[in-house]
């Protein structure tokens, strides 16, 4: 099956009304989010403490400005026990109202606040008989339809009518009966498709009781995912309320929810709260817990713009409720993707207080479902493709699309059992394009003549998905008349380009005189260009088209559908094909220009690397680290002087005589002029004698070269590449041992032994060359 991903949003973001008329514009022709009938039962008894009546009026007025769809339709009741004459097991507090303004909003937030922890006097056990009654039987007439019927009951479970003698005159038999009417309650909310979503209050709560309530009303769910069943959920303190309520709230509508943003506010004090909401997010609302109606709050969408309180920035619509209550909405039609900022600034007398925000968000979605060939004959293989589109386009966002559950069910005529048709977007046939938002399977015609209906199912967090259905006839001859769609797309393109395509026909039968049309163009504003009629003769015909998406063309995704049909009757569909593309906006210079930016940074860069290899090379040719100068006559060596142990490309040295009055060398001293000597060709030394002296060559490892006329012989040796060799131990003799005869230890390897007038002196300067 199918995968495709919702992200987590961490306000309330929820599905808001597609039909509402204040908000045509910005929910123009799109799916419409999920309506739901609400009722609202708030236990009022003395079981509970002031404090907790306190956070179930908080969770009953987040409920109420929930920022449902505007078909919606809310009402509050609270409730305790009938015990004598003239005391009313229930109060209306809030009578059906239909959520289409903020005004009805700001009357519903208002409304709730009568509700109250009941006295002695006023009837304060518990009657959840009573209010499942009250609750369900609001829920029968009047609602919007279709809309996905739900009891929210606040309540902490302990049934308790003992004082009450509508339950028979036995003061210990009257629990019982109430039981028992409470299970009739939960049947007839079963039969009549109400659930039932309990959430626990209070210090003594009936974990059991509130299974009981979730378990006995309707089972069914908004998309069928076992998350969606009704469950009991327990309020553990006063910041758990609002997420505690948006997790009911949003699995009992198929809204998605992220944690709470929350932080403690103090007096004269601005505190900020981050709030996602995810790319697929179609509608939403922020709910805000100020604790305090004296609380400024200020929205700034992810571009850190702060939006109207009411009216329309770009394709975004604002709606704001409950602004001189302790909690508030923004209703988002269209929210911008990313980190929403909630920011709330407190007067300068306020009690320190916790501040929470809660994000319950929807996405819209319908599916665009193509099948090819759109008519078969038995046992023909077809091809189903299918995109996910809302109201602002289709989703091709891979990121988006990772963790719903996406297939095709088909249903026949005549009739049999449904199958599901598995669709992948992995680039593997018969998807021609992996990651690009549109899923394709395959599915075999049945043997027999008949009608296939195939319906696109979408399900998982936080999406509501409408079902088009899409219906193939089947026979059992082949039709006269078959084509096929293709298109040369990539699953990018750009304002001002255009997509070519072609139509291929297979005609058996009498020429047809057909027309392209294009469907589904949305935002893009993409047009078919060139002649659109079609002579499709005997035998197989090819003919090209071109789609054109304007320079104005909306960005974002987009699923377009290409049909070939009848010029004289435009529902007889031949051919189709599915076209799904985002576009994105002209490249700048430097994305047009990357790859050639790309290859000219290659060339550098190889460039850069043979001068540094050529110059690494030459450094190492010339350096001349690793020479020794000698000095002989006679061919005795008389003084040897290496190169300093640095890189240079010159070696430096004097001849002279020592103060022993021999001759010797030595590094030169200021005021010196040296011998230079630098490496030449293979195997050579270029010396340089000083103050214009003559040049020459000398061979190193060979006899050397005279010095002037000194009767000296200047040669060179050199140790660089060398294997280096392991120092051998000097053998240990008595200080009064005699020398071994011609310069040997007593091993008898030669030692390299300097006179005292070949000792060079170390200079006595910082000569950089050393």
């Amino acid at each position: 099956m199918g995968r495709i991903a919702v992200g987590a949003a961490v306000l309330a973001v929820q599905m808001l009304p597609l039909a509402a008329a204040d908000a045509a514009g910005a929910r123009a022709a799109g799916p419409e989010p999920m309506a739901m009938d609400v009722s609202i039962l708030v236990d009022e008894s003395g079981s509970l403490s002031d404090a907790d009546v306190r956070e179930e009026i908080k969770a009953a007025t987040t409920i109420a400005l929930g920022g449902l769809n505007s078909r919606s339709r809310v009402s509050v009741y609270g409730f305790g026990s009938q015990n004598r004459p003239g005391e009313n097991a229930i109060t209306e507090a809030c009578p059906p109202l239909v959520l289409d303004s903020s005004v009805k909003k700001d009357a519903l937030g208002n409304c709730v606040r009568k509700l109250h922890r009941r006295a002695d006097g006023e009837g304060n056990d518990t009657d959840h008989a009573a209010a499942l009654a009250k609750g369900v039987n609001a829920l029968s007439n009047g609602g919007p339809e279709g809309a996905l019927k739900v009891v929210f009951l606040l309540t902490d479970g302990r049934l308790d009518v003992h004082r009450s003698p509508n339950y028979g005159r036995i003061e210990g038999d009257r629990n019982a009966e109430a039981q028992k009417q409470v299970q009739t309650q939960l049947a007839l909310a079963a039969a009549n498709r109400v659930q039932v979503w309990p959430l626990g209050f209070g210090g003594q709560i009936d974990r059991a009781a509130l299974d009981g309530f979730a378990a006995g009303g309707y089972q069914g769910t908004c998309d069928g995912r076992s998350a969606s069943k009704p469950k009991a959920r327990v309020v553990r303190d006063s910041g758990d309320v609002l997420r505690s309520l948006a997790e009911a709230f949003a699995a009992a509508g198929c809204l998605g929810v992220s944690r709470s943003d929350e932080t403690t506010l103090g007096p004269g004090q601005t505190r900020e709260l981050k709030i996602d909401i995810p790319v697929i997010a179609t509608d939403g609302n922020i709910t805000v817990a100020k604790g305090d109606p004296r609380v400024r709050v200020d929205y700034l969408d992810p571009d850190g713009r702060t939006v109207p309180a009411n009216g329309r920035v770009g394709d975004s619509e604002f709606r704001r409720a409950g602004e001189n209550a302790t909690v508030e909405t923004l209703n988002v039609v269209n929210p911008r993707a990313g980190e929403w900022t909630v920011r709330l600034t407190a007067p300068g007398r306020l009690a320190k207080q916790l501040v929470s925000a809660t994000a319950i968000w929807q996405g819209a979605v319908s599916s665009s479902l193509v099948v090819e060939p759109p008519s078969a004959r038995t046992g023909q293989p077809l091809t189903v493709r299918l995109s996910l589109v809302t109201r602002q386009g289709a989703v091709t966002d891979a990121k988006a699309l990772a963790g719903l559950n996406f297939t095709v069910q088909v249903t026949g005529q005549p009739p049999g059992p449904p199958q599901n048709i598995v669709i992948r977007d992995d680039g593997r046939a018969p998807d021609d394009q992996a990651d690009d938002g549109r899923y394709a399977g395959t599915l075999t015609a049945p043997s027999r003549p008949g009608e296939l209906t195939f319906t696109g199912v979408v399900s998982g967090y936080g999406v509501h998905a409408e079902k088009v259905p899409f219906t193939v006839a089947v026979s059992a001859q082949a039709p006269a008349l078959q084509g096929r769609v293709e298109f040369s797309s990539g699953p990018v393109v750009r304002p001002g380009a255009e997509v070519h395509g072609k139509v291929t026909m297979e005609n058996g039968g009498a020429p047809v005189h057909g027309r392209l049309m294009l469907e589904g163009s949305g935002r893009a504003h993409a047009e078919l260009r060139g002649d659109t009629d079609l002579t499709i003769g005997q035998g197989a015909t090819t003919s090209p088209f071109t789609v054109r998406f304007p320079a104005d063309a909306g960005l974002g995704g987009t699923s377009l559908t290409v049909k070939v049909v009848d010029a004289a009757d435009l529902n007889e569909v031949y051919a189709n094909g599915q076209l799904t593309v985002t576009v994105k906006p002209p490249p700048g210079w430097l994305a047009k220009h990357k790859y050639e930016i790309a290859g000219a940074a290659l060339l550098l860069l190889a460039l850069a690397l043979l001068l540094y290899l050529r110059r690494r090379a030459r450094r190492a040719r010339v350096d001349v680290r690793g020479l020794r100068a000698c000095l002989r006559q006679d061919g005795a060596e008389l003084a040897v002087l290496k190169a300093p142990g640095k890189w240079a490309d010159e070696f430096r040295f004097v001849v002279h005589d020592s103060a022993a009055g021999g001759p010797g060398l030595d590094y030169p001293q200021p005021g010196h002029s040296p011998v230079r000597a630098r490496r030449g060709a293979a195997g050579k030394v270029v010396v340089q004698l000083p103050e214009g002296g003559p040049r020459y060559e000398i061979a190193i490892g060979g006899d050397g070269e005279p010095f002037e006329e000194t009767g000296l012989t200047l040669a060179f040796t050199d140790t660089r590449g060398r294997r280096p060799t392991r120092p051998q131990r000097a053998s240990r003799r008595s200080a009064d041992a005699p020398a071994s005869p011609g310069g040997q230890n007593g091993s008898g390897a030669e030692l390299e032994r300097a006179e005292p007038s070949t000792t060079p002196a170390s200079p006595t300067y910082d000569d950089p060359w050393l």
